[in-house]
């Protein structure tokens, strides 16, 4: 009597729901899970059984906002995506233990990029390469694939939301100048917690940056690494030097000062927050980790020729991505790190993946 009980409604709930949603007359992504929408037809995920006891309302919603999202990239030792690996060949382990894959997409999905441009005074000596290599990206993308331009001194300036007008992203790219500071954390900050947030579907950040930080205050490295761990959005770093160049300026500007006789002499002045070694050291230490941790990859840059060639990769990526889904079996604590490692038993492969996440309760959609 008791599972006829609970049967019946949950039979009634869902005519509701389906009543609720033909008025609305909302679209939902065929291909991407949705807090409003969990279970897709067109998808591999199968169909959940709750246990008669716990049937209630308050345990199908913590299901549903449970569902973590792993985008996982497979290459073989040369760097060429393989994509001819079935859902049952994968493995995902949370904390050493397996995980039921319980979504699977691999089809070319349009996905949608925050590229993020650095426009901080060190960026003078690279802007021409750094706007000529952002419109070949775009050229590179498909008529359905959207890109936010984000541009970034001592603040972050959002250029164009997502769209797919290229002209209107191009006028966002050419409008683009140098100016003091380098907010690089705080601009992170804005598009993962703010803007890529409210996007669904395959996304992606592009950071064309030497990867210093300056002027974001009480923000930290830390602090975007934390955030990016409580999302599935992927980072590619690409990452220019200009320590020489930095360096070179520094040197050139030097302190005129006079001696007792008037005669003047020249003292360099000393380096100043972002021009040190030990900056450029903690940049490229945080680019790294902020690829390895989302499943993202850093390319490093010299030339245009390079910045094409690592905007060709990456749009190459982001249509060759599987996109693997499970649920925990076990209750989440905010704040703490899970990890994940994803596997396929094939030889000689590369496998990228986001290596875990925070749960956080406060989010809309727990990732």
């Amino acid at each position: 009597m008791k599972f006829t009980i609970v049967f019946g409604i949950i039979l009634l709930a869902f005519a509701s729901v389906q009543n609720a949603q033909s008025r609305r007359n909302t679209t939902y992504s065929e291909s991407w899970p949705t807090l409003e929408k969990r279970t897709d037809k067109n998808s591999e995920e199968p169909e959940t059984e709750a246990s008669p006891k716990n049937a209630d309302e308050e345990e199908v919603i913590r299901v549903e906002t449970d569902l973590i999202m792993v985008p996982t990239r497979i290459t073989d030792r040369s760097g060429k995506s393989v994509g001819n690996i079935k859902r049952q060949e994968f493995k995902i382990y949370e904390n050493g233990v397996e995980q039921e894959v319980a979504y699977f997409a691999v089809e070319n999905q349009p996905f949608t990029v925050a590229l993020v441009l650095d426009m901080s005074y060190s960026s003078v000596f690279k802007l021409s390469d750094i706007q000529f290599a952002a419109y070949e990206f775009i050229n590179q993308l498909k008529p359905e694939d959207k890109v936010m331009v984000v541009a970034f001194d001592e603040k972050p300036h959002v250029l164009c939301e997502p769209t797919n007008n290229r002209m209107a992203l191009k006028l966002a790219i050419d409008s683009t100048s140098i100016s003091s500071g380098t907010g690089l954390y705080k601009t992170l900050d804005l598009v993962l917690n703010e803007k890529m947030s409210r996007v669904a579907g395959r996304k992606a950040i592009v950071l064309l940056s030497d990867g210093v930080d300056t002027a974001s205050g009480k923000l930290s490295a830390e602090d975007v690494l934390k955030s990016t761990a409580e999302t599935d959005v992927l980072v590619y770093p690409i990452q220019y030097d200009t320590y020489e160049d930095v360096q070179r300026v520094r040197k050139d500007a030097a302190e005129i000062r006079y001696d007792n006789n008037d005669r003047p002499y020249a003292v360099q002045r000393g380096a100043i927050k972002g021009e040190r070694l030990e900056d450029y050291k903690a940049a490229n230490d945080f680019l790294n980790k902020l690829s390895d941790q989302t499943g993202g990859n850093v390319y490093k840059v010299a030339d245009t020729l390079n910045l094409n060639s690592a905007f060709a990769r990456i749009a190459d990526d982001l249509r060759k991505i599987y996109t693997l889904g499970y649920y925990p079996g076990v209750e989440r604590r905010v704040g703490v790190r899970y990890a994940i490692k994803v596997r396929v038993y094939r030889p000689n492969l590369v496998i990228r993946a986001r290596s875990g996440y925070i749960f956080n309760q406060n989010r809309s959609l727990i990732k």
